[in-house]
């Protein structure tokens, strides 16, 4: 338990002096949303629901959205160990293995929890955002795509190599995903030769979550193969990074 408050207090050291994880996650979503719920919520109305602010839209997706750029933090997190040089004294300290990946994993866990606590209390509070259904059903979306997210992050760290590939993959998934699963726009406007493939994204086995939650009033019960999906997933992954993630192989980062 000391190790891992050691490597959590350095991850939060970090971070306090370099704030771009938190931009990234609150503030850059909390500006799309403002920009885009007014024509979301058009796009709702046309899609029947006639009461429905945009946000009731945008909130959810823009969480997912930038929720997967936390791949990349917990990514980040481990490169940037070996790119100080510092890994191999954390190994040599005799921090375990599973106090090191937990301490890593800690502060991006809580910075996804921040994240949907304070664009969903946004468009509470200045866009007015509601959930029709049950807030226990959102908690849990919300748990199981940050446990799905985290376990991507802890996934790429184990089998890509160098930093490079990290921020590529990130990058171009986080959009790819994002938009084919319908955080941008609903999956119904996405072109028609996209909506078929829509489900092959995990962000649209959320997105379609929430929508039951938040827009058609589901419950807890009426979303739980959506949350066994993200959970397998999640577990699935988890397992490719234990079978992956040698403490003793190199990574390579900038230069």
């Amino acid at each position: 338990m000391s190790s891992l408050r050691a490597i959590v207090r350095i991850e939060l050291r970090v971070l306090r002096h370099d704030p771009v994880p938190l931009v990234l996650l609150i503030g850059m979503p909390i500006v799309l949303m403002v920009l885009l719920s007014q024509s979301l919520g058009r796009v709702l109305l046309f899609e029947g629901y006639d009461d429905a602010p945009g946000s009731m839209h945008t909130a959810p997706g823009m969480a997912c959205l930038f929720g997967f750029f936390s791949v990349a933090i917990v990514g980040f997190a481990i490169f940037r160990e070996h790119g100080w040089r510092t890994w191999p004294r954390l190994r040599a300290a005799g921090v375990g293995g599973r106090a090191l990946l937990a301490g890593k994993l800690a502060v991006p866990a809580g910075l996804l929890v921040l994240q949907h606590i304070v664009l969903f209390g946004f468009g509470v509070v200045f866009l007015d955002f509601k959930v029709n259904g049950e807030w226990l059903a959102v908690a849990l979306l919300a748990s199981a795509f940050a446990l799905m997210i985290l376990a991507a992050g802890l996934a790429a760290a184990a089998v890509l190599s160098t930093v490079q590939q990290l921020n590529a993959v990130t990058n171009l998934g986080t959009m790819l995903l994002g938009g084919l699963g319908g955080a941008l726009v609903p999956v119904m406007e996405l072109p028609k030769w996209v909506q078929p493939i829509s489900p092959a994204s995990p962000v649209n086995w959320a997105m379609q979550g929430y929508r039951d939650v938040i827009l058609d009033g589901a419950g807890v019960g009426d979303v739980v193969l959506r949350l066994a999906a993200m959970c397998g997933l999640a577990l699935a992954l988890v397992a490719v990074a234990l079978w992956r993630l040698r403490a003793d192989t190199p990574k390579r980062t900038w230069g």
